[in-house]
């Protein structure tokens, strides 16, 4: 079943729904699990939600047009927003639906960021100041440098970073990187920075100091080895990971006792489609190196680590179950 094929129009409004109330929710993880079990009934949900999160991710203008969560579900229900708004959430039926086109050619669209990856893709760049990064997969990468300030946009997804010296300056301009909670700024540092699926940042410290600025002032001074949650209205410490959360730029993902449910969600960002994991196996443990270049190969591998059964329903829809 193709990826790319048309939706129906009833289910993309039903996901743009979910979205919305997920915006004016406070208790997001309930919300997620609920939208989670909707995607779970029918592979046409999960592409749905797959290609709202990734428009959420790289096409903002778009979305930020749509009414406010006050307004948003009668908009979906009645005629009567205004053109602009209609107009817009035209659009995005469009892109979602899959009209002749429309999925395809806003894939390959130059309204992209500068640099983006797909599912189980990563790249890696050197930038003339001599910075180098890396994204991982599902990710996009603004660059916007200028003579007074170097400045990177992490739009969405997840990037390891090494400042350059920029040498070709007398004075190093300063290094900041943008995302959707705040800002980082740093001199010479090595650090890694992910945005969770629009919820919060991770910053992570592999080396030198950042400093982590909220959207709201408040500054936090990260040293090396330091890990922090990095959200609209706070900077809070997070626990050191028993493993370098920088083991995706080698290739591997490397768990020690993860719950098997955190498994197969870290897993999902590196396959296209919905990866999903009953409640029941959710607290299964495991512990080991895995090579991220075959996500499906290492799905089917859990049959054989766990009690568990792997279920396709196509190639972009599978779920964790308990073995028979």
């Amino acid at each position: 079943m193709p990826h790319d094929r048309t939706l129906p129009e009833s289910v993309v409004h039903t996901a743009i729904q979910w979205q919305l109330r997920l915006d004016g929710t406070d208790d997001r993880q309930a919300l997620r699990r609920s939208i989670r079990d909707w995607c779970e009934r029918h592979p046409d949900h999960a592409l749905a939600w797959e290609r709202l999160c990734d428009l959420r991710g790289e096409f903002r203008s778009l979305l930020d047009t749509l009414p406010d969560k006050d307004m948003a579900l009668p908009v979906l229900n009645n005629a009567g927003a205004d053109l602009h708004r209609r107009r817009a959430l035209k659009s995005l039926l469009a892109l979602l639906v899959g009209v002749p086109g429309g999925w395809l050619a806003y894939k390959h669209s130059p309204l992209h960021a500068d640099y983006r990856t797909g599912a189980g893709e990563q790249q890696r760049l050197t930038l003339d100041d001599g910075t180098h990064i890396q994204l991982n997969t599902r990710s996009s990468l603004d660059v916007r440098y200028s003579d007074s300030e170097r400045r990177l946009v992490l739009n969405h997804g997840e990037m390891w970073v090494e400042s350059g010296a920029d040498s070709g300056y007398a004075l190093p301009r300063p290094l900041r990187v943008e995302h959707r909670f705040g800002h980082c700024e740093a001199g010479q540092a090595r650090f890694l920075l992910r945005d969770h699926q629009g919820d919060f940042a991770t910053l992570w410290v592999e080396q030198g100091e950042v400093i982590a600025i909220t959207a709201t002032g408040q500054q936090q001074r990260c040293a090396s080895g330091e890990r922090w949650r990095l959200g609209d209205f706070a900077i809070t410490p997070l626990a050191t990971p028993t493993q370098p959360p920088t083991a995706w730029t080698r290739g591997m993902l490397v768990v020690d006792n993860m719950r098997l449910e955190a498994f197969v969600a870290e897993l999902a960002r590196y396959r296209s489609g919905h990866t999903g994991c009953d409640p029941a196996v959710a607290d299964l443990r495991l512990s080991g190196v895995f090579q991220l270049d075959h996500p499906d190969a290492l799905m089917d591998d859990l049959g054989r680590l766990l009690p568990v059964e792997v279920v396709w329903r196509t190639p972009w829809w599978v779920r964790v179950v308990a073995r028979a």
